[in-house]
């Protein structure tokens, strides 16, 4: 059976197929509970960098403008924050297992004690050094939204709403995949749907950052988003709305992270294929495809100038935009043969092992917290035979539907675009970062939450090409899994901060 577009007629459906499918409506429910129960249990300002995204959070929100840039502490955050972070140990618990916050009746009262008699403009002093101070505003400013609603709380309370304001950011990135999923495949497409989307919202390292304050939520959504409207480009030419969506959130993704620059990638992708696909050209068409690249250029300007302006001079890439130096293409070729397989004789070792098993199989399967909370070595052992049975099986599948793949080469381009534009940026930025100190890969799970929705699509393939009843096997057994990773990551969280 062959994998293509969704028909028209299934297009023209009856109104009360507007209303969200009963699979879709499951699969909200589940992510938007896993996501509050993250939420709940990790310990407040426990998630990566999260004590650092909340202090950006409130000084935009106190002063309208973000703070500083620099890898310091110290004055980083605000005295209210440094009170909440000294009476219930915040900062001596990243990364150490056996450390415990503070959470006792006793700690809690003298912490609002304090707090309601700190100064006035204590919460306004955050002003930096921050280490995320070079980051775009769109995901902070959003944030802004939770803590102003919960100004008047007490800040563990604050961060809880502001943690909750990523269930409708996570509940879009899962709508986003079932839509390209129904772009992708016709027939059993609601089985399909299903899987693809479940995949994406059901995986452990998703479900666990949508729980805390992290722009990474954000970025995943807005490349969910490019990815839905790119396959729809590709469908229905070149529409206004369509292409003015494409570059609204490609400029979107550069005002979240450095790392949302790399949609310049697949976006240029997109756009020609758009133009290559709608000859012969009309001036009309041509200018809708310019005015899309012209919104993402002025977000990525925007960015620019905004980080600039607050990191110091410091570049916006964060990530991306890695110190060291440039290194040689051979030297590049050579990490990159060594990130994903053993190196050969002829090859200089990259330093510590560090590759694909620990970014794709460890950092996606579950690493969390503070990348302290991790799964017995069993368990990833287990995801890297899975994973390497389930490429071999999409490889497979390639080669024997290979024909019906050509005849929709317009898609695959478009996901291998967006797929390649993230990783190539990625890995090149490693590897510069790795040409000098502190020698740091600076690549982890979270970073590859932007290719979901290509990864559960190709998760969706494989089960399409299988017999029915061992495809439908497959996917139930993948979305259980997940499901599983989850509740039990949430178990050990449980465990790790409060036992």
């Amino acid at each position: 059976m062959a994998v293509t577009v969704a028909p028209a007629a299934d297009r023209r459906a009856h109104p009360r197929s507007r209303a969200i499918p009963r699979p879709l409506l499951g699969l909200l429910i589940a992510c938007a509970l896993l996501s509050i129960a993250w939420a709940v249990t990790t310990a407040p300002l426990q998630g990566p960098d999260e004590h650092n995204h909340y202090g950006y959070v409130q000084h935009l929100a106190e002063t309208g403008s973000a703070p500083s840039f620099g890898a310091t502490l110290g004055a980083s955050w605000s005295r209210e924050q440094q009170t909440w972070h000294a009476w219930q140990n915040l900062l001596g618990t990243i990364g150490i297992v056996d450390a415990r916050t503070g959470w006792n009746p006793a700690e809690e009262a003298r912490l609002k004690a304090y707090v309601d008699h700190l100064p006035e403009g204590a919460r306004k002093d955050g002003s930096g050094p921050n280490p995320v101070g070079q980051n775009p505003p769109l995901y902070y400013a959003y944030e802004t939204i939770p803590y102003w609603i919960t100004r008047s709380a007490e800040p563990p309370t604050r961060l809880l709403f502001m943690r909750w304001a990523n269930v409708p950011l996570l509940l879009a990135l899962v709508t986003f995949a079932w839509l390209a999923a129904g772009e992708v495949f016709r027939g059993r497409r609601r089985a399909m749907q299903t899987i693809t989307a479940g995949a994406v919202g059901l995986l452990p390292q998703l479900t666990f950052i949508s729980g805390v304050v992290n722009p990474d939520i954000l970025l995943a959504t807005l490349w969910a988003a490019l990815t839905w409207l790119a396959l729809v480009a590709v469908r229905v030419g070149p529409r206004p709305r369509v292409l003015l969506g494409i570059g609204a959130v490609a400029g979107a993704s550069a005002l979240t992270h450095g790392r949302g620059l790399a949609v310049a990638v697949p976006l240029a992708v997109i756009l020609v294929l758009v133009l290559w696909r709608a000859r012969p050209l009309t001036l009309r068409t041509v200018a809708w495809v310019a005015g899309a690249g012209a919104l993402a250029v002025l977000g990525a300007a925007a960015a620019i100038i905004y980080s600039g302006a607050h990191g110091g001079g410091s570049s916006i890439g964060g990530e991306v935009g890695a110190t060291g130096s440039a290194g040689s293409l051979k030297g590049f070729l050579s990490y990159v043969w060594q990130f994903y397989l053993p190196p050969l004789r002829t090859m200089s070792p990259q330093g510590a092992p560090y590759g694909y098993r620990q970014v794709f199989v460890e950092g996606l399967g579950g690493t969390f917290s503070s990348l302290e909370i991790q799964f017995p070595l069993w368990v990833y052992d287990a995801l890297q035979l899975a994973a390497a049975l389930g490429l071999a099986l999409f490889g497979a599948c390639i080669v024997r539907r290979w024909e019906a793949i050509r005849t929709h080469g317009a898609q695959v381009i478009v996901l291998l675009g967006i797929t390649l534009g993230m990783l190539v940026v990625l890995h090149l930025s490693a590897y510069k970062s790795l040409q000098g100190p502190p020698f740091d890969p600076l690549l982890v799970g979270r970073y590859l939450l932007p290719l979901l929705v290509p990864m559960g699509l190709a998760i969706a393939f494989v089960c399409r090409m299988l017999p029915r009843r061992a495809g439908a096997l497959l996917g139930a057994g993948i979305l259980t899994l997940y499901t599983i990773l989850s509740m039990a990551g949430i178990a050990m969280t449980v465990a790790r901060f409060y036992a």
